[in-house]
C-alpha cells in the first residue's frame, strides 16, 4: 500500500514538473510576442485603461479585444493608444480594424516586435492544458496554466471555456495550446478558475477582411454599424424562421426556450396572506455585445407573469394586473450620446383568442443607424380571475425585425382553459 501510494505521488509530482517546465518553455519563447496595451487620456497623460495584445503578423499587426481599445475607437480626440517596450519607453499604437460583435481588434505598432505567434487550425481536445499570457493587474506580463472545457453552449456569440485564473488586465492575450500556437483569445471571466476565450477562429476571419478595399474606406464607427445590423437580421431572421417551443403555463400556451443562446427560470410568490396566485418564468440571453461601458447590445430577454385569484373581485383583479403593467427599467443603461429616449404607443390588439392591452416603446441608436432598442409589455385584458402579463426587451434590432418579433409572441400565445 505505502509503494502504491508513494508511486503516485511520484507520478503526480513528475506530471506537475513537466507541466511547469512547459509552461516556462512556453513563456521564454513566445512572451515577446505579447505587450500590455495602454489606452492614454490625452489630457492627464495618464493610462485610463489597460489590457494585453499580441503580435499576429511579422510587420507589427497585433491582436486585442476591442472593450480593452473601445474608449480610443469611440473618441481618439480624447485617447491615443500606446505600448511599453522593454525599456519602458512608450511605443504608439494605431487602430487598424475591429470585430464588434466577436470583442476583437487589430493594432499596428511603428516596428514589429521580436516574435509572431502562429494562429492554430484546431479545437483543443476536452481538458487539454492551454497557457494564457497577459499582463494581470498591471503587475507584469504572466503565464497561466488551465485546461479547456469546450464551447460554452448556451452563449449566442461562440466562446471557449477555459479553467483558469484569468485577471483584469490579460483581456486581449493570447491562449497558447502546448506548442505555441494560438486558440483563442482572452475575453472575460466569470469568477475564480472560470474564464472565457474568443476561438481564434473569429481572429483569423478579421486578419483575412482587415485590407478589403471596401472595408478600409469606412471609418471604425461604420465598420460597428454594419457588424451590429449584419449580427441583428441573421440572429433574427433565424429565430424567425424555427417553429418556436411552447409549454403549458398554468391555463396558457406561452414561448418556452426559443433558441438555445436564452436560459430560463421560474418562480413565484411565497408572501403568506396574499389572495392570488403569481407565477413567473423568464428567458434571457446570457452575454451581450460590448460597445463601451455605459451600452452593450444584442440581448434578448423575455418573461411571463401569471396572476390567478378566487376571491378577488373582477374589479380588483384588473387592478392587479394594471398595476404589474409596466416596463421597469431597461437594464442598458445608454446615455444621451448613444440612445434616444424611449417612445411609446399604446394599443389593444386581439390574437389567438386573447384580447391584450400592449405598449410598445422604441428608442433608437445615435450612431448606428437602423438599430433600435426594444421594451414591450402586454397584459390579458378578458379573464375575469386569470391574467397574463408579458414582458419583452430587445436590445440592438431593426424596425422590422422588432415588429415581426413582437407578432410572432402575440400569435405564440394562447389562452387554454
Amino acid at each position: 500500500m505505502r509503494l502504491v501510494l508513494f508511486l503516485c505521488v511520484l507520478a503526480w509530482h513528475q506530471a506537475a514538473v513537466a507541466a511547469t517546465g512547459r509552461a516556462e518553455a512556453l513563456f521564454a519563447a513566445h512572451a515577446g510576442a505579447v505587450v500590455q496595451v495602454r489606452v492614454i487620456d490625452r489630457a492627464s497623460g495618464d493610462k485610463s485603461g489597460i489590457g494585453s495584445g499580441f503580435q499576429v503578423r511579422a510587420d507589427g499587426l497585433l491582436a486585442t479585444n476591442f472593450h480593452v481599445i473601445a474608449a480610443f475607437a469611440h473618441q481618439p480626440q480624447r485617447f491615443r493608444l500606446e505600448y511599453l517596450d522593454r525599456g519602458g519607453r512608450p511605443v504608439p499604437l494605431e487602430l487598424v480594424d475591429v470585430d464588434v460583435v466577436h470583442d476583437l481588434a487589430l493594432l499596428r505598432a511603428p516596428a514589429p516586435l521580436a516574435v509572431t505567434l502562429a494562429l492554430g487550425d484546431a479545437e483543443p481536445a476536452q481538458g487539454e492544458s492551454l497557457y494564457s499570457l497577459g499582463n494581470p493587474l498591471d503587475l507584469a506580463m504572466t503565464i497561466v496554466e488551465g485546461s479547456y472545457n469546450g464551447n460554452v453552449t448556451a452563449a449566442r456569440f461562440r466562446k471557449l471555456l477555459f479553467s483558469a485564473a484569468l485577471n483584469p488586465g490579460m483581456s486581449g492575450g493570447p491562449a497558447l495550446d502546448a506548442t505555441g500556437a494560438v486558440v483563442g483569445v482572452n475575453v472575460a471571466r466569470a469568477g475564480e478558475q472560470i474564464g472565457f476565450l474568443v476561438p481564434v477562429y473569429f481572429l483569423g476571419q478579421l486578419l483575412a477582411r482587415h485590407t478589403d478595399a471596401r472595408r478600409q474606406a469606412l471609418g471604425v464607427q461604420e465598420r460597428i454599424a454594419e457588424a451590429l445590423l449584419a449580427d441583428q437580421e441573421r440572429y433574427f431572421a433565424d429565430l424567425l424562421a424555427q417553429a418556436w417551443e411552447t409549454q403549458s403555463f398554468g391555463g396558457f400556451r406561452v414561448p418556452g426556450r426559443v433558441s438555445p443562446t436564452l436560459r430560463c427560470w421560474g418562480g413565484s410568490s411565497d408572501r403568506t396572506g396574499l389572495r392570488y396566485e403569481h407565477v413567473v418564468q423568464e428567458c434571457s440571453s446570457q452575454d451581450s455585445i460590448f460597445i463601451d461601458d455605459a451600452l452593450q447590445t444584442g440581448a434578448l430577454r423575455y418573461e411571463f407573469h401569471r396572476f390567478a385569484s378566487r376571491e378577488l373581485n373582477s374589479v380588483q383583479f384588473y387592478g392587479l394586473l394594471a398595476g404589474n403593467y409596466g416596463h421597469g427599467e431597461h437594464y442598458n443603461a445608454g446615455d444621451k450620446e448613444q440612445v434616444g429616449n424611449f417612445r411609446c404607443r399604446e394599443d389593444f390588439v386581439r390574437g389567438s383568442g386573447l384580447d391584450w392591452r400592449v405598449s410598445f416603446c422604441a428608442r433608437r441608436y445615435k450612431r448606428y443607424a437602423g438599430l433600435f432598442d426594444l421594451s414591450v409589455v402586454m397584459a390579458s385584458t378578458d379573464l375575469l380571475q386569470r391574467g397574463l402579463v408579458v414582458r419583452l426587451g430587445i436590445d440592438g434590432i431593426s424596425e422590422a425585425r422588432s415588429r415581426e418579433m413582437l407578432r410572432r409572441f402575440i400569435e405564440v400565445i394562447e389562452w387554454t382553459p
